[in-house]
């Protein structure tokens, strides 16, 4: 992505490029992949690692379960607390006392054996944050209530926000 600035000088240089950020225009022919390597970025620098704990439910053919068992991922996400701005989810009953908002990666890969496996984040999921500690010796944990958006540009899924709430209804109010 290339920007290029523009400032306004008086005399003969009346305008000047590469020194303003009043006025700009910019090449799109790798925004979506720059705003993706962006937001890696950004995610690395100010967020955190979070274990995923996922229950998986294994059913007979006459549908009853047969074992239940947890699976752990690890992503890269960062919270946020929920912001007098966002108290039009509040008044729709997504955001009590207790939930922040998470931002994340669209798609999470392991590669084990060579074999490379995708996952993503959905609702019901767990997550566990060891930076919280809630007393007893546990750690944080908030579980994913709902994806709220997909932020897409052509042919790139760059990020996503969920509401998660805190399962011991600590943290924001």
């Amino acid at each position: 992505m290339v920007f290029d600035f523009t400032k306004y000088g008086t005399g003969d240089d009346v305008i000047v490029f590469d020194s303003s950020k009043f006025d700009y225009t910019y090449d799109d022919a790798t925004f979506p992949s720059d705003t993706a390597t962006d937001f890696d970025e950004i995610i690395s620098e100010h967020g955190d690692v979070y274990n995923i704990e996922r229950e998986i439910t294994i059913k007979d053919s006459m549908g009853k379960v047969i074992k239940i068992t947890n699976t752990d991922y690890r992503v890269y996400g960062m919270f946020q607390d929920i912001t007098i701005k966002d108290r039009k989810i509040h008044d729709m009953g997504l955001a009590v006392p207790g939930s922040r908002k998470f931002y994340f990666k669209p798609q999470y890969s392991i590669t084990s054996g060579g074999v490379e496996e995708t996952y993503e984040i959905k609702e019901g999921d767990i997550i566990n944050d060891a930076h919280v500690y809630t007393g007893a010796g546990s750690t944080g944990a908030f579980r994913v209530v709902k994806i709220l958006k997909e932020w897409r540009l052509p042919g790139t899924e760059v990020y996503k926000i969920a509401i998660v709430q805190n399962i011991n209804l600590d943290g924001s109010a």
